[in-house]
């Protein structure tokens, strides 16, 4: 028992002789808190930012930049979906270049009624020409055009079905470019005789079979005219 004592006697002395923190120390590890004015001074800077802000529309613009980076981030997350390529059948480019006194509706240049669409000769109209070669089977005519017209070229066959046409290398008043087309658009400016050379891939025309090349003209105040020239393949 005296030992324990003495034991016990030396716990207290040591714990009564243990180092204790100094009161800078706790008070430089306990968590501090703004002073009221440095709060109420940071709302007012605040307060005033978005004031001027406001002014100049810096608020509107943040916003809208926040905006735009969300949706560029959607479009960069989101999947893409795959969208089947379409062979365009009906997109074509070409026409007269604008001449002074020649604006489309010019009145000078148009007559009341449909469009006049007339073989080279007259109102009697030849067979078109064809001509095959290794690719393509080339077909030539012409149609005199008496007033402003939009022209739409075919080539049906006998069932009235459009055929492909190439539009690099045909003729439709002048060259035509552009993808592979079941009708080539052409817009005259100036009435006169239009030359027209159209090329069909070969394995579209028969040999022996009739066709005909389709010429729709369309004048500026709606009125339309058709007239066909029959070609054998």
């Amino acid at each position: 028992m005296a030992g324990f004592k003495r034991d016990r006697h030396v716990e207290e002395r040591l714990r009564a002789a243990r180092p204790e923190p100094s009161v800078e120390l706790m008070r430089s590890l306990a968590p501090t808190r703004a002073p009221r004015r440095q709060l109420a001074l940071a709302g007012a800077l605040t307060a005033a930012l978005l004031v001027a802000l406001s002014a100049v529309g810096g608020v509107s613009y943040a916003a809208t930049a926040v905006n735009h980076a969300v949706k560029v981030a959607k479009k960069v997350v989101a999947p893409t979906k795959t969208r089947r390529a379409k062979t365009p059948l009906t997109i074509s480019a070409g026409g007269d270049q604008y001449r002074p006194g020649y604006g489309w509706g010019d009145k000078n240049h148009n007559h009341v009624g449909p469009p006049g669409l007339q073989g080279k000769g007259g109102e009697k109209r030849p067979p078109a020409q064809s001509q095959r070669t290794e690719k393509t089977v080339i077909v030539r005519t012409s149609v005199r055009l008496d007033e402003q017209a939009a022209l739409y070229v075919s080539v049906l066959d006998k069932n009235g079905k459009q055929l492909l046409l190439n539009q690099q290398g045909s003729i439709v008043g002048g060259k035509v470019t552009g993808p592979q087309t079941k009708s080539i658009h052409y817009t005259v400016l100036v009435p006169r005789l239009i030359p027209i050379v159209v090329q069909i891939p070969q394995h579209l025309v028969k040999k022996g079979q009739p066709y005909r090349i389709q010429v729709r003209a369309i004048d500026p105040q709606g009125n339309k005219s058709t007239t066909n020239s029959l070609f054998v393949g």
